[in-house]
């Protein structure tokens, strides 16, 4: 399980569904590890963030299929109340890249 400002990200499928019946909130979305990054997606596993050099970035999709990256507030995860909040979050969510 991924915290990132309050909302739960789920690894599988197995563990978003196990969120609806624990106490405390559910998963709003998925992530998923890579090699060098981590993407954020949302109940549908369409990717709407990235994790990659310990910065957060948004991501859209554009007409041509591609994507695109930028700096701004995930709609899934929201803004977070200050920087040092999304500086901690980040860096515990770059720890599953060394396991």
């Amino acid at each position: 399980m991924l915290v990132l400002n309050g909302k739960k990200l789920a690894k599988n499928d197995n563990e978003f569904i196990n969120s609806l019946f624990q106490s405390g909130d559910t998963c709003v979305g998925y992530y998923k590890v890579n090699k060098k990054s981590i993407y954020i997606l949302d109940m549908q596993k369409n990717r709407v963030g990235v994790i990659v050099n310990n910065v957060l970035g948004k991501c859209s999709r554009l007409d041509s299929g591609k994507y695109w990256y930028s700096y701004g507030d995930i709609d899934i995860i929201g803004m977070f109340n200050s920087y040092s909040d999304e500086r901690e979050d980040i860096k515990k969510a770059m720890e599953l890249l060394s396991n």
